[in-house]
């Protein structure tokens, strides 16, 4: 691997980790790129070099949980819709569960309600091209995708919250049954 890519990447990685450091002790509108730099002990081009703004670094969470969910349906294109659905639903557990702390930290920020609404559009986009969904099923997949999305929300946001697991079995079987 070149230097140069693994100096990039471990910016990359000392930054989001600082970031995620700072949200635990105040909301993302009040982390500066100053804060971000001291916690990190990088420079201030560092950061510039990888992300725009604060902004910029709290959406790159989002993109990077998107693609991933992108990539794993790509690669699993020759389910049926029904196991592609309810096998989606079950990655994106997996990955949360990888990086439980940190996802909780981002679902409680000013901004991340629209992250949602993004992986619900991009999931639907995905399994529209994949199957040419009539609008009727569309539909369905949109209210079905919405939920689970509120559900996961919900979950990330209070830690008193049932199981996700008997949650996502319960989807299942929605799926398996009803869509």
């Amino acid at each position: 691997m070149r230097t140069e890519y693994r100096n990039a990447t471990r910016s990359k990685l000392l930054i989001k980790k600082a970031f995620i450091d700072l949200l635990k002790e105040k909301p993302a509108s009040k982390v500066t790129v100053t804060d971000i730099i001291h916690e990190a002990n990088i420079s201030r081009g560092t950061f510039y070099a990888h992300y725009l703004d604060t902004k910029d670094l709290l959406e790159s969470f989002q993109r990077e949980f998107i693609e991933q969910i992108l990539y794993f349906t790509r690669k699993n294109h020759k389910l049926t819709l029904v196991e592609q659905l309810n096998t989606l639903l079950m990655k994106i557990l997996d990955i949360l569960k990888n990086d439980y702390e940190t996802y909780c930290i981002l679902s409680n920020q000013d901004f991340t309600f629209e992250f949602y609404n993004e992986m619900r559009d991009a999931m639907i986009q995905e399994l529209q091209q994949e199957f040419s969904l009539s609008p009727e099923t569309k539909r369905r997949l949109h209210i079905f995708i919405g939920g689970f999305m509120m559900l996961l929300r919900e979950w990330l946001q209070n830690e008193n919250f049932e199981s996700m697991e008997e949650y996502a079995h319960t989807m299942s079987d929605l799926i398996l049954h009803n869509l």
